[in-house]
């Protein structure tokens, strides 16, 4: 159920309407995967990266949405991020992170390259990142064939990579390659193998580790000649890294739920679920958005006040932004806020720099089109 809009039967006002529902969508993505960005600037670089998606919105055009085409909209997001944030829950973002990508930085910002990418950048990125690629396809292949989350990984990196359409395409569709037949050429950068492997854990962590993962994983190690020591402090630092983003996404799944809890069924379902897709790890996932489904009361009970102030941020200004989609009323908003203050006591938190973050990206995106309009 939504508010009804006095102005509904306005144009004008009917597309800034989409236009706030389309960038709340981008400010929970960008908050899963950017936890620690206490000032925003990763949202705002997200946002204003997004700003020919929305002209088309706005000109009445389908565009990628959270809410109606889930994964094309979290590839898009992706590649949005890339050069900004690499959004830290997917596998091989730390590679993008040591610039390999030749996406651009977002309007107003500094840019990765001051002028078109050079040759020996392209091949750089065409490089490392096919390798990355393949590290990462190895990995999720070593347990059963590829399921459409991991497929969905896979396209995320390489849209990241921002390579030519004649050098991307076939990284999209390539079958798996054995971990033993995977090429090195030349001496590869200490931070690039690193952060490889880094990404191979927390591909294999992500769905409950499954020895042939692991075995794969090892081999691969061997190849980029990564110590062993590093080798098991990457897979003990995945492993903590998923723990940890069980319960920090528990606490923003039951802050939208809690929020939104007159919305059930319809967009307090909805929103809540797709917010456990952006947090919840896989292998916790199910069991967590079991609740969901059935439509299952919130009780605040200081589950999650152990979890840090970035991820506390993370659920309050999430839960914020989807209490924002529906574009609610003055009144309905004075409800929504009282209960976003009731979770934020519950976390020992204060939400009104959850408020902030979201609000400022709203208002700005809202007004620079609104004063395009008479």
């Amino acid at each position: 159920m939504s508010d009804a809009h006095p102005h509904a039967n306005d144009p004008q006002t009917a597309a800034l309407t989409r236009l706030l529902a389309a960038v709340t969508e981008e400010i929970m993505f960008a908050l899963s995967a950017a936890p620690g960005d206490a000032g925003g600037d990763a949202i705002d670089g997200t946002v204003k990266r997004r700003k020919d998606a929305h002209a088309a919105l706005l000109q009445g055009h389908p565009i990628s949405r959270m809410t109606e085409n889930f994964d094309a909209w979290f590839i898009d997001m992706s590649r949005a991020m890339a050069p900004i944030h690499p959004p830290s829950f997917l596998p091989m973002s730390g590679v993008i992170d040591e610039k390999v990508t030749l996406e651009v930085g977002a309007r107003g910002l500094r840019s990765l390259f001051s002028s078109k990418p050079s040759d020996k950048d392209v091949a750089r990125v065409k490089n490392l990142g096919a390798l990355a690629v393949r590290v990462l396809r190895a990995v999720f292949a070593a347990d059963g064939p590829i399921n459409s989350e991991e497929a969905r990984a896979i396209s995320s990196i390489v849209a990241s990579l921002g390579l030519p359409d004649a050098d991307a395409a076939p990284l999209f569709t390539e079958a798996p390659v054995a971990p033993e037949a995977l090429q090195v050429y030349g001496d590869l950068e200490p931070a690039i193998a690193k952060a490889i492997m880094r990404g191979a854990w927390l591909a294999a962590v992500w769905d409950a580790l499954d020895p042939r993962e692991e075995a794969v994983i090892r081999t691969i190690a061997q190849k980029l000649m990564i110590a062993p020591t590093d080798v098991e402090n990457f897979r003990n630092e995945a492993i903590a890294r998923v723990e940890a983003r069980h319960l920090s996404g528990l606490a923003a799944v039951d802050a939208v739920r809690y929020v939104l809890a007159d919305r059930v069924p319809g967009v307090g379902v909805t929103l809540a679920a797709l917010t456990g897709h952006l947090t919840i790890p896989r292998r916790f996932r199910d069991e967590a958005l079991a609740q969901v489904g059935h439509g299952a009361p919130v009780a605040l009970a200081q589950r999650y006040k152990s979890i840090t102030s970035d991820d506390k941020l993370q659920a309050l200004a999430m839960a914020y932004a989807a209490a924002m989609h529906d574009d609610p009323s003055a009144a309905r908003q004075s409800l929504l806020r009282a209960r976003l203050d009731r979770v934020a006591v519950d976390l020992g938190d204060d939400p009104a720099r959850a408020r902030k973050v979201v609000d400022q990206v709203l208002a700005v995106s809202l007004a620079e089109v609104a004063t395009t309009m008479r």
